[in-house]
């Protein structure tokens, strides 16, 4: 009787083994995130390029503004964006054609979020619009597909 009880429980257990259909990937794109992190002075602007590439959601994310030689946060208001990265004829990224920007404060959240098409070679900006007193640290994140 104990052997049929546990070969009962065994043959449950194995009853949803034998299914060997594959499960298909989801359709939904993998988006990547890169760091962009530097030092910008006052009244400068510097940008990072990066590939989208499939169409889906970019996100910018200004996430600190620090003091450079000594502990904190700065709060000041700057202005970031995303554009179309501008090459030499080597291929080099030059420069970043702007076509959309925000002015916004370092947060958790991304402040800037658009769809971007076609896949292609872009660009995310920052620059300081009046408020920095000093050189600081900044860390952007730029997620994409």
């Amino acid at each position: 009787m104990r052997r049929a009880a546990l070969l009962a429980v065994v043959m449950s257990l194995c009853a949803g083994c034998g299914d060997d259909t594959p499960t298909s990937p989801s359709s939904r794109p993998v988006n990547a995130t890169e760091r962009f992190d530097n030092i910008i002075n006052v009244r400068e602007s510097k940008f990072f390029p990066f590939s989208v590439g499939s169409n889906g959601t970019t996100t910018i994310n200004l996430a600190s503004l620090s003091p450079i030689d000594r502990p904190g946060v700065v709060n000041a208001t700057m202005e970031i964006g995303w554009g179309k990265a501008i090459k030499d004829e080597n291929g080099t990224v030059v420069s970043c054609d702007l076509a959309k920007v925000i002015q916004t404060t370092p947060a958790l959240a991304s402040q800037l979020s658009d769809t971007l098409t076609p896949a292609s070679d872009y660009c995310a900006n920052i620059a300081d619009v009046g408020g920095l007193r000093e050189p600081v640290n900044f860390s952007m994140r730029i997620s994409h597909p």
